[in-house]
């Protein structure tokens, strides 16, 4: 890069889309308050597991995904992701991020119409422990991204909990306390993909917060994977410029 750096990076990657990847991070910072990047040849890693354990979030960025992609050793990235994403905002279509770090320093460059220089402590995050989740779904759908973020965002404003349930032909949402408000995704209307209803009449239900956290890197996809049950957290998967991200939520009890 002909930007001059002013640490020696072990790692440098950079994305094509700044925005996107501060609507990564911004959605980590509504799970966690610190998340650790793990940097490898094959690409950039994170796991995060929300405090009350209800939530869990993978995100993988390949390094084919990246503009530029160094590493001259594997390496972890300990960062307080709710800083972080508070400082990066304001950015423009076109912005492009680079990120490189050794073992002690994290930098940060952003460059559009002027050039923005972040320079932090690669802080040390503890590890925790997430175990591999393999659950038994009775519902596997998928959506077209628009009416479902709609159909939370708007369910999340009037109630506490939604309700997932579906049909041979339709996957619905509902307001799970008083169940006046329905949105209704269908086969018909082009708006689910794909359906594949292995058990009927399963209604489970998920906390709205929890949802609401995750609307932006929803955004980055124009087809979701939506899968859930009765005894089968919620899986919400969505894929973007060669990356993926998997948010897991627990029924609501």
């Amino acid at each position: 890069m002909s930007i001059s750096l002013t640490i020696e990076p072990v790692v440098l990657f950079s994305y094509p889309s700044a925005k996107d990847f501060t609507n990564i991070l911004k959605t980590l910072s509504e799970i966690v308050d610190e998340v650790l990047l793990k940097v490898s040849e094959k690409g950039v890693n994170v796991k995060a597991l929300d405090p009350s354990r209800v939530a869990m979030i993978s995100v993988t960025l390949p390094a084919e995904s990246f503009q530029d992609f160094k590493v001259e050793k594997e390496l972890s990235i300990g960062l307080a992701v709710g800083n972080l994403a508070k400082i990066l905002k304001q950015l423009k279509k076109g912005d492009k991020i680079t990120m490189c770090a050794n073992e002690e320093n994290v930098e940060i460059l952003v460059e559009g119409t002027s050039v923005r220089r972040y320079k932090f402590r690669n802080i040390e995050v503890v590890e925790e422990e997430i175990p591999e989740l393999s659950p038994q779904y009775d519902v596997e759908a998928s959506v077209l991204s628009s009416p479902f973020r709609t159909a939370l965002s708007e369910l999340a404003s009037i109630t506490n909990t939604i309700g997932f349930t579906a049909s041979q032909d339709a996957l619905t949402l509902l307001d799970f306390d008083t169940k006046r408000s329905t949105y209704k995704l269908t086969t018909a209307s082009g708006n689910v993909i794909s359906l594949n209803v292995k058990k009927e009449n399963v209604l489970t239900p998920y906390d709205s917060e929890y949802l609401a956290r995750i609307e932006d890197i929803l955004r980055l996809s124009n087809i979701l994977d939506v899968k859930f049950g009765s005894e089968a957290p919620l899986y919400l998967a969505a894929e973007f410029s060669g990356g993926k991200a998997e948010y897991y939520l627990a029924a609501k009890i």
